[in-house]
């Protein structure tokens, strides 16, 4: 089932989204609750199937009449589904957000920190560095630079 379908199906089933306050209800007005990565999910069965849809999906399909690929959470909260912290990203673009890429590693070879940034599709190669926090600092910096939508 693509995800349009699964909206479509949602909508049928009475769930509806409010785009004030970004909260996904059934159709007793129950407010869908989270999974365990903290992302709203409607679960939905069909005969011996059950589908998933995460609330961010059909908060944009509900507004917009369109499902794309990929979206982010601008503020970074995974159930903050109103409209104006929802954008369309490329998956690199939504990979930016990851707060456990690091973004630098230890060369042992050379017994010092290596920094580098993927961008395009590229990895781009920012320096060796005396110590993790020089390494961290300057992917840091790089990021301001390259991962801003």
């Amino acid at each position: 089932m693509t995800r349009e379908e699964k909206c479509q199906l949602a909508k049928t089933r009475g769930y509806s989204y409010n785009v004030e306050t970004g909260q996904v209800v059934n159709k007793h007005g129950k407010q869908i609750k989270k999974n365990i990565k903290g992302y709203t999910t409607i679960q939905m069965k069909v005969q011996d199937k059950t589908f998933y849809l995460y609330g961010h999906h059909f908060a944009w399909w509900s507004t917009y009449n369109e499902c794309v690929f990929e979206l982010d959470h601008i503020n970074g909260i995974r159930n903050d589904n109103r409209i104006e912290n929802l954008r369309s990203v490329t998956r690199s673009q939504n990979q930016w957000n990851r707060l456990t890429a690091k973004g630098y590693s230890l060369n042992r070879l050379k017994n010092k920190y290596e920094a580098h940034i993927k961008f395009n599709n590229k990895r781009k190669f920012l320096g060796l560095f005396e110590t993790e926090e020089e390494a961290r600092n300057a992917y840091l910096a790089a990021k301001q630079i390259y991962h801003v939508i």
